[in-house]
């Protein structure tokens, strides 16, 4: 018998935690760096103009703006991000890695990603991760929270 969906969420979230901890330790071992402080760097690293505003790295996160903006700005005084001022809108501004936030997110990814590869290909060959990959991403979309940005 199929497990019931209650148990299947619950497994769902079990396995976010115990990755989001595992990862969250190594890069607060090795480098000093939360994994609240690692998306918001990784958002904006990976975004078309190399910086964003705080609603949009928000929006990408899928947090609140009033949440986001404060950990915008203990990234900003830990010296990884840098305001700017916003091109199109003078009243606005956005943020950008710094030198020092590019190296950090630099090294964390390698860590990031060789903690996840352990996890991974411990239980699962590359078939089965890129099937499990394009399900989740399916049952985002189904959700309306596709890809971010």
């Amino acid at each position: 018998m199929p497990a019931s969906r209650i148990e299947w969420l619950s497994d769902l979230v079990r396995l976010e935690i115990t990755l989001w901890n595992r990862i969250d330790g190594r890069l607060r071992e090795e480098y000093g760096l939360s994994l609240a402080f690692f998306w918001p760097l990784y958002v904006v690293a990976h975004s078309h103009e190399g910086s964003l505003r705080v609603g949009a790295v928000a929006d990408a996160l899928g947090l609140t703006v009033g949440g986001t903006s404060k950990i915008v700005d203990r990234i900003v005084n830990a010296g990884l991000f840098r305001r700017e001022s916003d091109p199109d809108d003078r009243r606005a501004s956005r943020v950008a890695l710094t030198d020092a936030g590019k190296r950090k997110l630099e090294a964390a990814s390698e860590t990031y990603e060789a903690e996840m590869a352990t996890v991974l290909n411990a239980a699962l060959s590359p078939d089965q991760q890129h099937c499990m990959h394009s399900l989740v991403e399916r049952l985002l979309e189904s959700t309306g929270a596709g890809k971010p940005g």
